[in-house]
């Protein structure tokens, strides 16, 4: 008996085409271009890691014997312990010990804590939660380079995306993204809610938002990005429904479940808002008339900058002027919902944290996208890439000798 006698409102003729028709949204449909494309950005994210841990290696063993504290769990790989510090030494002490809280010093609840999370987690499989955390920071970072691409590439093709792709890997700052730091997952998140968002898949948007603003508080200001998404169609006679609404709250869901175990745990909600004031001096610290005197410093004494602080303080004057035309960029060519949150993350970037911001733009994921479709090529682009690498390298080989980098 034939299938047509057996289910005769099935049109059994035409399930092989549903099945191809629907192969597209069960994975990527990648034309040979686009696996020549991802092999090739594998293989540069293979090749710069090797070059910023062979870098870190040198530069650990030239620092002076007390720039790093010994890390019993690598026992002899003292290679690693620059990457389990800063930053990184407090991620790993929620994963091994939880939170705790000084109101009048630095404390670990300054930190957000679905990294940590994560770290904890896959610790119960490793064993060693210096070797987890970079795990998943790698592992993350992977991720947001490779979403990055597939994000560029419906919006101006593979060869703008895999220059995107590129420049994440080679940014100076980048060397954050594989240390036991939050950069590289939250870079992840907040590129999957922005890509969701740029589909219409607004409560997937959200409950990436919501992830995102778990792994670090810049996340929250996805909620806004979206909420404009809302206001836009309304303007348009689409009123917004209940689940829309209710994914335009997810990111602020996301920062407020945080803030509830604060309050239950320690008694302050904001007690992460202390720890970073108290202890890491965080506040609005934005003085436009040094601002300037200290560009005018820059730009008058370019061919005297013979030391690493001095270059230090120029990338952090340049790279505000660069954010900020990128992010214009970002309005005209991925429109109003990505270029909110550029705005808003550059903007909080700039007047919280103004030594740091090389590491802050790494949030601008949106920044990243438009590098790669409105960047230079040939000859010009090739000399930009090779001078950012250097500066990565230069960075890395400070931080690893326990220099501030961001």
């Amino acid at each position: 008996m034939q299938l047509k006698q057996l289910f005769p409102a099935v049109d059994v003729g035409s399930i092989p085409e549903r099945l191809a028709a629907s192969a597209p949204r069960r994975m990527w449909r990648l034309s040979l271009r686009d696996r020549g494309a991802l092999t090739r950005i594998l293989g540069a994210f293979l090749l710069t890691r090797l070059l910023l841990y062979v870098t870190g290696a040198l530069a650990v063993r030239m620092a002076p014997p007390n720039s790093w504290p010994r890390i019993t769990s690598l026992g002899k790989n003292f290679s690693l312990v620059p990457w389990a510090g800063w930053d990184g030494g407090w991620y790993l002490s929620i994963a091994e010990r939880g939170y705790w809280f000084d109101p009048h010093g630095a404390s670990n609840v300054a930190f957000f804590p679905l990294f940590p999370l994560l770290v904890r987690g896959v610790a119960a499989l490793t064993g060693n939660f210096v070797a987890a955390g970079l795990l998943v920071a790698n592992l993350a970072a992977l991720g947001a380079v490779l979403v990055l691409w597939r994000w560029v590439r419906a919006e101006g093709g593979s060869a703008a995306a895999e220059r995107s792709a590129l420049w994440l890997m080679i940014y100076p700052f980048s060397l954050f993204l594989h240390s036991i730091y939050a950069e590289s997952l939250f870079f992840l998140l907040a590129t999957l809610a922005l890509q969701a968002s740029a589909r219409d898949r607004r409560l997937a948007a959200g409950l990436w938002g919501a992830l995102a603003a778990a792994t670090r508080p810049m996340g929250v200001l996805l909620a806004p990005a979206l909420a404009w998404g809302l206001w836009r169609d309304y303007r348009a006679g689409r009123h917004p429904g209940l689940r829309d609404l209710i994914a335009v709250l997810l990111p602020v869901a996301g920062i407020g479940a945080y803030m509830a175990y604060l309050w239950v745990a320690f008694g302050d909600p904001l007690a992460f808002w202390t720890a970073h004031a108290v202890g890491w001096r965080v506040e609005l610290q934005w003085a436009v008339a040094k601002y300037w005197r200290e560009t005018y410093w820059i730009l008058t004494r370019l061919v005297r900058l013979h030391t690493y602080a001095h270059l230090l303080e120029a990338t952090r004057i340049v790279l505000p002027v660069v954010f900020v035309a990128l992010t214009v960029q970002v309005f005209r060519r991925l429109g109003a919902i990505p270029g909110i949150y550029a705005a808003l993350a550059v903007a909080t970037a700039i007047l919280f944290a103004p030594a740091s911001v090389g590491r802050e733009f790494l949030a601008v994921t949106p920044a990243f996208a438009v590098m790669g479709l409105s960047g230079s090529r040939g000859m010009l682009g090739e000399a930009l890439r090779f001078f950012s690498l250097g500066l990565l390298l230069l960075f890395v080989f400070a931080f690893a000798s326990g220099r501030f980098v961001g």
